[in-house]
């Protein structure tokens, strides 16, 4: 399996370049990007926004930024009813993950594009938040492992 990640509603510069780079640190030979038309994600463009280490990985072909439409599954990480906990692995093929905005979690129509959704358990009695870049590191670190068949050894 596959896991790509998509790039949608992120207002920070600095937390756009992070996806891009934990993308590429799991292996995601894919990211999408709806909308985003304030960043510039050609890479041989003076002005881009993708670092400078990630663009040599896309001129060797071993990522690519595209901006599309759907494509695969979509994974949202999201506080929601209906979803699962990312420590049980709800993972059943290739699918891309979709971050909410920074602060205001994702939109209803990103909601709607969702075929099902992941949490992250979080502990103590404050807000549950977590920075989008940590967020989507934990569910393509998990994702990764999943795909790989790697067991998780739980502590006792």
């Amino acid at each position: 399996p596959t896991a790509y990640l998509i790039i949608t509603n992120i207002s920070k510069s600095r937390n756009v370049k992070n996806l891009l780079q934990i993308a590429a640190s799991f292996g995601a030979p894919k990211i999408f990007v709806v909308g985003q038309k304030s960043f510039d994600f050609d890479p041989s463009s003076e002005t881009t926004d993708v670092p400078l280490l990630l663009q040599r990985h896309i001129a060797s072909g071993r990522m690519e930024i595209v901006r599309f439409d759907k494509l695969k599954e979509f994974i949202g990480v999201e506080i929601d009813s209906s979803a699962k906990n990312l420590e049980t692995e709800p993972f059943f093929t290739s699918a891309a993950i979709m971050m909410g905005n920074e602060g205001s979690g994702m939109s209803s129509k990103q909601m709607s594009l969702c075929d099902g959704f992941v949490r992250i358990s979080q502990f103590g009695g404050g807000t549950a938040s977590l920075n989008v870049s940590v967020a989507a590191g934990l569910v393509l670190h998990r994702y990764f492992h999943w795909g790989r068949g790697d067991a998780v050894k739980r502590c006792s």
